[in-house]
Formats: structure tokens, sequence, C-alpha cells
């Protein structure tokens, strides 16, 4: 790759390097595979931090380092970054989603090393099921993605970077807490001459039967009742194999194995508690990927597949019922996809970076009421990183794509300038971005009877176009980001009742969605980092009739998280908020879900050797009254103590 080429990856030398929780490392996303190395150069133009297949996208980089000592899900990793809305149904072990700026869970995508992720039938993933111990790091990029990522991201991506070997070792970790929770995870590692390998495997285990406390005549009287949460226990297993071979100077193999299955109960919202519903899942994916260089080119194959089950007992339309039973049938869901990718990226002239990417596969899905089905994907993208006089960096992105019978063409554009080449405001960068985009209805949606949900076989795409811009500061001791967002959505599925008790997909609401992104970090004495984000979301209905001009449900319109860390030597610990504001639970915005306040902290010492003890409490004003979506409690305070080392 010529020198100039080089200005355009992102570099560490701008990274702030106590800020560990906004680590501006280089990722190894999909399109990075085509970059080739270059040595450190007197940078003309930096690529913003966070994904490198959209590097000019709003983003934040998560990395799991600086969580070490904490119980911490996939989905509370999430909770740092700004424009994030969790979506929780119980305690740990509970189906947890993440939606990102006011977009649904089922419209934003996931990946696992690049490999796109989907619950069985191709909805939303359930972040519960992803081990966090797995991982090395989190990025979730923020906007309509589709031209860079592919269909499905309307309001962005979160992809998860598995570790790697990085020398011999071997690691282990065991936390013990409130309700029966408990997690056992370890690893091995080596990397000698051109082979690495990573196996690890984590444990999860919970009793769920936390106290909650509701009101349960709140027009008649303010007292609070208490109650114990039943059927929320969980258990799961999940395991990852990591291997890469240096076939030669200039070539590599890679291949990828993940795996977990689960168990865990059902217990409905606090109104209609169901005791004898269980949802049993499995699932895993395999990847391999061959890369390389010709030239002045580098060039990508990859191949993978994805299988998932999911089965559901004690589930019908109305409550619950006994397993067994013959008017209590097993629903059963099975999803599987294979597909191959190939890249190619080379220089144009002295100021482009072309990458061409062709992918191609197929998607499978079948239900115990409504049998298999299945769609053929491919899709053809060309994306340019493009180095201009000024310190500015120019990255448009064309993406056509066939879902099936459904077809759609993805364009997107990013820019990033920075206006001082000296001097003290040297670190200030601007960004600004668009794109548009398309979901294509999920198999779920389209085919599977789900008892209360019926399918629709004529559903037809979500679109949404968004454009935001932004301004960053990337000091050595501080960094700060604001962004501004403006998205407008079309054809949004919504679940309309179908009498007398069912409801069926429709393609018949519009929503527009605006919001402010604020995000800042600082390095302070004795190895303290503090950092803070904020959100403000206005999320509307324009869909015609009554619902025209009110919020849309579910969407915060405030949220605030703040935290401070110490990462030392001898002792670690932290403290952190998150504020959730009052938002609407229905589409009139005549109910709320009220306004929550949650305080975590922690504290752990290195005892002896590698061996650290930590102990962490959350929810430590043991609010019981907390709840997510649809009325499902949360706990409230909780201990737990964690125990690792490395060998």
């Amino acid at each position: 790759m010529p020198r100039a080429f080089a200005a355009l990856r992102r570099s560490i030398r701008f990274a702030p390097p106590a800020l560990t929780a906004l680590a501006l490392a280089a990722l190894p996303a999909r399109g990075e595979e085509t970059r080739r190395e270059a040595a450190p150069i007197d940078v003309v133009v930096q690529a913003p931090p966070g994904s490198v297949r959209a590097p000019a996208a709003e983003s934040t980089v998560v990395e799991t380092s600086a969580f070490a000592g904490e119980v911490r899900s996939v989905a509370e990793l999430l909770g740092s970054s700004p424009g994030v809305s969790l979506h929780a149904l119980g305690g740990p072990g509970q189906t947890a989603t993440v939606s990102l700026r006011g977009a649904t869970a089922d419209q934003s995508l996931v990946l696992l090393d690049g490999i796109p992720l989907h619950g069985p039938g191709g909805g939303a993933v359930d972040l519960s099921t992803l081990p966090a111990t797995l991982l090395d790091r989190v990025v979730v990029s923020r906007g309509v993605l589709g031209a860079q990522f592919g269909a499905g991201a309307l309001g962005g991506v979160v992809e998860l970077v598995p570790r790697k070997a990085k020398a011999r070792g071997a690691g282990a970790q065991l936390s013990v807490g409130s309700h029966g929770t408990a997690q056992l995870s370890g690893d091995i590692e080596f990397a000698e001459g051109g082979a690495s390998a990573l196996a690890a495997a984590e444990l999860d285990t919970t009793q769920g039967d936390f106290p909650y406390s509701r009101q349960l005549t709140p027009e008649v009287s303010p007292d609070y009742s208490d109650f114990t949460r039943e059927n929320a226990d969980a258990r799961r297993g999940s395991a990852l194999v990591r291997w890469a071979q240096q076939l030669g100077a200039d070539t590599e193999l890679a291949v990828l194995l993940q795996a977990g299955a689960g168990v865990h109960g059902l217990p409905g919202p606090y109104t209609t508690p169901t005791q004898r519903s269980r949802a049993l899942d499995q699932g895993g994916l395999l990847g391999a990927r061959l890369r390389g260089e010709a030239g002045s080119a580098a060039w990508t194959v990859r191949a993978w597949g994805r299988i998932d089950r999911l089965e559901l007992r004690g589930v019908q339309v109305v409550e619950d019922c006994a397993d067994g039973e013959p008017s209590c049938p097993r629903l059963s869901q099975r999803s599987m996809a294979a597909h191959g990718e190939a890249e190619l990226g080379f220089p144009f002239g002295d100021a482009h970076w072309l990458r061409v990417t062709a992918a191609g596969g197929e998607e499978w899905i079948a239900g115990t009421s409504t049998g298999p089905h299945r769609r053929g994907v491919a899709s053809l993208a060309l994306m340019d990183d493009v180095r201009l006089p000024g310190r500015v960096s120019v990255h448009p992105a064309l993406r056509a794509e066939l879902v099936g019978a459904q077809a759609a063409v993805s364009p997107g554009i990013a820019a990033a300038w920075r206006p001082f080449s000296g001097g003290p405001l040297v670190p200030v960068e601007l960004r600004a971005g668009a794109g548009l985009s398309f979901r294509p209805p999920t198999l779920t949606e389209l085919y599977l009877d789900q008892g209360v949900v019926l399918p629709n076989p004529d559903l037809e795409p979500e679109h949404a176009w968004s454009a935001d811009a932004g301004v960053r500061w990337h000091g050595q001791v501080l960094t700060i980001s604001a962004a501004a967002f403006y998205s407008r959505y079309r054809e949004l599925i919504s679940y309309e009742l179908s009498p007398p008790i069912r409801v069926k997909p429709l393609n018949v609401a519009r929503a527009r969605i605006a919001g402010l992104e604020l995000q800042a970090a600082v390095a302070l004495p004795q190895a303290f980092v503090a950092e803070a984000s904020y959100t403000y979301l206005d999320a509307v209905s324009l869909r015609d009739g009554n619902q025209d001009g009110h919020h849309l449900s579910y969407r915060p319109p405030h949220r605030l998280f703040a935290r401070l860390a110490r990462r030392g030597d001898r002792i670690e610990g932290y403290g952190e908020a998150s504020f959730v504001s009052s938002m609407p639970r229905d589409s009139f915005d005549s109910a709320k879900l009220p306004a929550q306040l949650t305080l975590n902290a922690g504290l752990g010492a290195r005892v002896v050797g590698t061996l650290w003890l930590d102990l962490e409490a959350k929810n430590l004003l043991d609010d019981r009254t907390h709840e997510d979506l649809f009325q499902y409690p949360l706990p409230g305070f909780t201990l737990a103590a964690l125990a690792r080392a490395r060998f």
C-alpha cells in the first residue's frame, strides 16, 4: 500500500493512553481485512476512531479490559455508549436486546468478528446469549449504515470483537452473587511463530428469585406491596475457539467457532406472571477467513455458517400452560444461514483506496406449525476512502442487495476534517454523514405463527434515511464528542390487533427521530478515568390518524451515564450512575414508564501474584420498583464477589 494511504488508517498515536474505556484501537472488522499494515508516518489525515468499515461514522469503542473485576453482560457493556437503549426483560439471564438512536432492536445489526448475528428466524439478537468475558472490545457505530454493513443497519451496528491469542498462558474467573447468581469462565491461549490459538468457555447460572415492590392499586393507595420473582432462573454455557495460521509472508488463514446453549424461565410481566413457561435455546457459528496481498492490493475470502434453535414450553396465546399436556404443545423454531464473501482492496491514483465486496448465501427457517421456508441473499458493494488536501477524508459507499424477492440500493457517505494543522486546536475534528437503507422483514415475520403473533407473507421492507454531524476533540488527556442526527422512517412494521386476541405485523407506520449525543472522558491523576455520556431523543410518530404527533413508545427522551474508575497495579475500583428518564408506554403518550436512577460500585485488590479479588454492588439505592419494558421487574440491591487470575 502506498504510504499516503496509511493516513487513512486509524493510528494509536492520537489515543489517550489512560482512556481505556474509550480506547481508540484499530479494529479487526470486515473492512479491515483488506487493509495492509503500514509503518508509522506523519499523519496527514486521520480516520476517526471506531469501525474501519464505517470510518467516519459516529462511534464508541468499549474495551472489556476497562471492566475487569466487574460482572458485566454484553448489554451492560453497551450501557456506557450514547445513543443506546437497552431492553432487558427481567434480571440476569433473561432476554436483553439493544436499539440504537431510537430504532427498534430489529433495525440494529450485531456482528461477531464481522459475522452478522440474528435470533431464530432473523429477529433481534438476544444479548444475554453472548458471553462478555470472551470479548476483547465492542464497537458501537450509530446511523443508517446499510451501505457499509448491509440491510438492517437502520439505527446502527454493534461489532463484537472476540479476544485474540497474544502469548502462551491461561486465565480463570469465578464470581458468586445474590439470588444464586454465579459465573465461571476460563481460557487458554498460545501464540508462537506464525500460529496462534485461543479456546475459552463460560458458564452462567442464576436462581433469579429477587424481591420487588409494586403498587397494586395506585389510584386508591400509594402503598407498595412486596413480591418475589418466580420462574426467572437461567443457566447457560458458551464457548469460543479461534485459530490463525500464517501461510506465507502475505497470507493468513483464520477460523472462528462459537457455540452456546441455555435454558431459562419466562416469568412474564408482574401483572400476569407465567410460572410454567420455559425457553431452551442452542446456537453456534463457524467461520473461516483467508486473506493476503498481491502487489499493492489486498484481498479477503471468507465463508461462515450459523444455526439457531429455540423451543418454548408451557407457552400459549393466553397465560401459560402445563408442558406435556395435549393442549400445551411445545413450539420449536430453527434457523440456519450460510454465506460467502470476497473483498478486494486496491489503490486508485494517489488519493483513493477502493474496496469491492461481493457476498451471497441462503437463509432457512422452520417452525412447528408452519413448516420450512428459505430465501437467497446477495449483495455487491463499492466503498472508497478518499484523501483530499487540507486534512479532509471522504468515505462514499454504495451497496446493491437482493433479499429473497426484495431488492434495494443503499447509498452512504461520510466525511471528516481536521481544520488545524498546528497549535493547541490540532485535536479538533469535524465530521458529517448521511445514508439511506432498508430492512427486509424477517422470516419469522413473514411465515411463522407464534401463537399470539400471526405471520404476514405480504410484508414489504422498512426504509430509512438519516443525516448527522458532529465535532470531536481527541487530546492526550481529554476526549469530547458531540453529535446531532435526524432520521425518517417509512413502511415501518407495526403489530396491529387481529381480532379477537392476536396481532399481525403490517406496513402502516411512519416516524421521524432526532437527537443529540454527548460523550466525554478524561484521564485523571493516580490512574483514575472519568467518563460520561448523554443522549437526547425525540421520536415522533407520523402515522396518519390519532397517533400522528405522539411520541413513539419505549424511547426515553433523556439518558445519562457517568462513571469514575481506577485501574492500577494493586487497587482497582469504580462507581457509576445511570439515569433513564420517564418514557411513553403506549402510542398516545397516556401511560408512562417512570424514570429510573441506578447506582453501582465495586472495589478490588491484587492479593498475590496475578490473583485479584473484587466485590461489586449494584442498585445501591435498593430501588425495588425498577422495571423494564412490558412491566418486567428488575432486581434491587445485589452483591457479587469475584476472583480472577492469569497463569
